[in-house]
């Protein structure tokens, strides 16, 4: 009697290599099967697109201090830094830390920083833990590692250290750093995205180039705004189904020297947006955390949301809407008089009112107000009729 023998793995065909190869773990193909030879090599190269990646996070560092110098705008200008860490789904705070943009929580990988000379040539090293040095990595190598990447959140820093008289005020350092992370790396699904300005006297501005490519970003889920205080949120043309939070805010040292009242580019028109795309469990604030900071949204606009809640399909369940105005519980309470029906802004104790949607009566948006001595702060949140 025969004994069949198993199929030698070398003798298979591509087809069935690959198939193979798509169910084992990541780094097992990229750092074991890539390295057997070079037909199994070339098949992980040429199907990075169909095999698991591993998910990352890129923080860039833009520190511009040649402001009057000819600048390269493929990303590989020398003022700009990349370092790259990886995610583990199955590890702590993965879901937290990559809606916040914080770097990856997989330690078992190294951090690598990429840097450009001024002859476009990219330095590479790994981040060492302690007192040693890091360990340089070659160009080549480097990018073999970047094309095993899906990048999904994303963290922009901008330091502008530049004379008043500079003209790039405005730039698109946004643009050319994601088109060279989409060159570079096999997969770039941003989940989500942090640009922040670090100079209070010099605040960074995204160019018509970047502010095209962020509202590009279909699937972005989280965005974070910090210390973007020029920035007008009608450049992202909401309504868009996935991003679930948005926040502005400013970093402490901003907060610090914030002396007077600063109102902000936001209006009625952002609350309009959001209410258009009655995104799940939305997020927003927009600077809730600094009294000095206040938008322009008015008393009608916030009616006018509560109208459009009320009257939506279904029940839109929000999360958190929370903003500054100089909007007292007075003005709200004569605006939602005259222009809603009585049953749409029941007052209760503690500055707060509800309305029930239409079509589920356990179902309420709660407008909640605090006065936070400078301003006043609003809160938007539903629930269930008992829990409010």
């Amino acid at each position: 009697m025969e004994i069949d023998e198993e199929p030698n793995l070398l003798n298979l065909p591509n087809e069935v290599l690959l198939q193979v190869f798509r169910r084992l773990p990541r780094h097992d193909i990229f750092f074991g099967i890539a390295h057997v030879n070079h037909r199994f090599r070339s098949l992980v190269q040429r199907n990075l697109k169909t095999i698991r990646l591993f998910d990352a996070h890129c923080h860039v560092n833009i520190v511009d201090n040649r402001p009057l110098t000819k600048y390269r705008d493929d990303g590989t200008d020398p003022i700009i830094t990349y370092s790259f860490t990886l995610f583990d789904r199955r590890g702590p705070e993965f879901t937290q830390k990559r809606r916040l943009c914080l770097r990856g929580n997989d330690v078992k990988y190294k951090e690598l920083h990429i840097s450009h000379l001024y002859d476009s040539k990219m330095q590479s090293q790994f981040e060492r833990a302690g007192n040693g040095h890091d360990v340089t990595v070659s160009p080549k190598t480097a990018t073999t590692l970047l094309s095993y990447m899906n990048l999904q959140a994303i963290r922009i820093q901008v330091r502008k250290q530049c004379k008043k008289e500079s003209k790039r005020l405005e730039d698109d350092f946004f643009e050319n750093c994601l088109r060279f992370l989409e060159r570079m790396c096999s997969r770039v699904e941003i989940k989500s995205l942090l640009l922040c300005s670090k100079n209070i006297l010099f605040p960074w501005q995204l160019g018509q180039k970047s502010l095209s490519k962020l509202a590009s970003l279909q699937g972005l889920q989280n965005l974070i705004l910090e210390n973007m205080t020029t920035f007008d949120p009608r450049f992202l043309k909401l309504p868009t189904r996935n991003l679930a939070s948005l926040q502005f805010r400013l970093d402490p040292r901003h907060r610090m020297e914030l002396d007077q009242l600063q109102v902000s580019p936001i209006d009625g028109s952002l609350l309009k947006s959001l209410s258009a795309a009655s995104v799940y469990r939305l997020d927003f604030s927009a600077y809730s955390e600094v009294a000095q900071v206040v938008t322009s949204i008015d008393a009608v606009d916030m009616c006018y949301f509560i109208e459009n809640w009320h009257f939506s399909p279904k029940p839109w369940i929000i999360k958190g809407i929370s903003f500054n105005s100089q909007v007292s519980i007075d003005d709200f309470r004569m605006a939602a008089y005259k222009i809603l029906p009585s049953n749409f802004a029941i007052p209760f104790p503690y500055c707060r009112f509800q309305t029930c949607h239409r079509k589920s009566m356990d179902i309420v948006l709660e407008v909640a107000c605090y006065a936070n001595g400078t301003a006043t702060q609003w809160i938007f949140r539903t629930g269930h009729l008992n829990s409010c």
